[in-house]
């Protein structure tokens, strides 16, 4: 059996949801979790784990999430075993601690925690000179805009970026991450990042004072 994540727009009313679920029902496709990501007053975007039995593809499901209502397929791709989020979290930050000499580590957890393709962990000074990031350093709250050179460091000609500062005085780094799509990031991705953000700034104010 074959998981599937897929990342679904739907309109903000009643039976919406259970329209896309009934359907995939009639493929067997199995629910595993379903995320509520972002509601913006007239449409939701839902993340949903599926559980594929062996003769139906990532194609069978996005042409009957259409046909079912789906607004728009945002995104899928294929999931590994399910794991729960706590271990994920755990796994995450032993990521980090392991291997302390490998300088791009923390990038690469960064971009795991928010479902990014690339990640940076950046010294703040450094961060300053893009406006993104300014804006998440000043205000406090993530940031994210299309992917540019003037947006980020991060080589992504197009796509998204979303950079958060850690929730503490004075951080040492800011977190960017990037898609290569240009699908949005979500408010549930960003309070993630911006929590994994907080902890590794942290950490390095602990390996400082040690």
């Amino acid at each position: 059996m074959t998981l599937l994540r897929v990342r679904v727009e739907v309109a903000d009313r009643p039976g919406a949801l259970a329209g896309l679920t009934t359907a995939l029902a009639a493929l067997s496709v199995d629910v595993a979790s379903i995320d509520v990501l972002e509601v913006d007053g007239s449409t939701v975007v839902d993340e949903l784990v599926l559980r594929l039995p062996h003769d139906v593809t990532a194609r069978d499901v996005w042409d009957v999430l259409r046909v079912a209502g789906a607004a728009e397929v945002l995104s899928s791709a294929a999931e590994g075993p399910s794991t729960d989020p706590a271990v994920s979290a755990i796994e995450l930050v032993r990521s980090v601690l392991t291997d302390p000499g490998d300088a791009d580590a923390p990038g690469r957890a960064l971009a795991r925690a928010a479902y990014a393709d690339v990640g940076m962990w950046i010294e703040s000074d450094a961060a300053a000179r893009y406006p993104l990031a300014e804006r998440a350093l000043t205000t406090g709250v993530p940031a994210t805009g299309a992917g540019a050179p003037d947006a980020s460091p991060l080589a992504l000609p197009s796509g998204r970026v979303l950079w958060v500062a850690p929730q503490v005085d004075a951080p040492h780094r800011l977190a960017v991450v990037g898609r290569r799509t240009g699908i949005r990031f979500s408010a549930t991705e960003a309070a993630r990042l911006s929590a994994f953000a907080t902890l590794l700034d942290t950490l390095d104010r602990v390996r400082t004072e040690h």
